[in-house]
């Protein structure tokens, strides 16, 4: 099993993770914060907790802020699941939610390559269909521009790893050296799979 860190997966950038805290608590909490303030002037009957408007206003946006807080962690934790394994048996990758393991004969290792999304804006991804995107950040399920179904495992560089297979699907990934992973994947493979 090689799962050496040239080749690994860009972990995922400092602004992807504020970019998920903004957006999975800091959003929430405002949002609660404002329909708060919104009915806190409404004459109709209210629900109170022990007769305090204050103390169920802070239990309300407590709750929320803990909710959020839990769920941040959850996505969180799954963004730094983000790794490439090879072995003598093909390629295993780990994104988040996602995970595909391909056997050798399934990939197209003949036209890997290393490409810019800058230049090759077929392959830019435009449709998520399964997948966790933030700005800076896509792993899972997408559908590029040239229309192909894609699995991603990217943390915002241009500079990515096309890598198309015979499973109906092409991988767009973004390990620390490109080139060095390309190599690599063809010291690998056996020789029969080098097609």
């Amino acid at each position: 099993m090689d799962t050496t860190p040239a080749w690994q997966l860009q972990p995922p950038s400092s602004s992807s993770r504020l970019w998920l805290f903004l957006l999975v608590v800091v959003l929430p909490v405002a949002i609660t914060a404002g329909a708060i303030a919104y009915t806190v002037n409404d004459p109709g009957p209210k629900q109170l907790i022990g007769g305090s408007v204050l103390l169920t206003n802070a239990v309300i946006l407590a709750g929320i802020l803990v909710l959020m807080l839990a769920i941040h962690g959850f996505i969180a934790r799954a963004m730094r699941r983000h790794a490439v394994t090879l072995d003598g048996n093909g390629l295993a990758i780990a994104t988040s939610f996602y995970s595909r393991k391909l056997d050798w004969r399934e990939l197209q290792l003949s036209q890997a390559r290393v490409v810019d999304l800058g230049e090759h804006t077929e392959l830019k991804p435009v449709l998520k269909t399964n997948g966790a995107s933030l700005p800076g950040f896509h792993s899972g399920w997408f559908r590029l521009r040239n229309l192909h179904r894609a699995f991603l495992a990217t943390v915002g560089d241009t500079r990515l790893v096309y890598l198309p297979t015979t499973a109906g699907y092409d991988l767009l990934l973004q390990p620390r050296q490109p080139q060095a992973f390309v190599q690599r994947l063809a010291e690998l493979a056996p020789p029969g799979a080098r097609r």
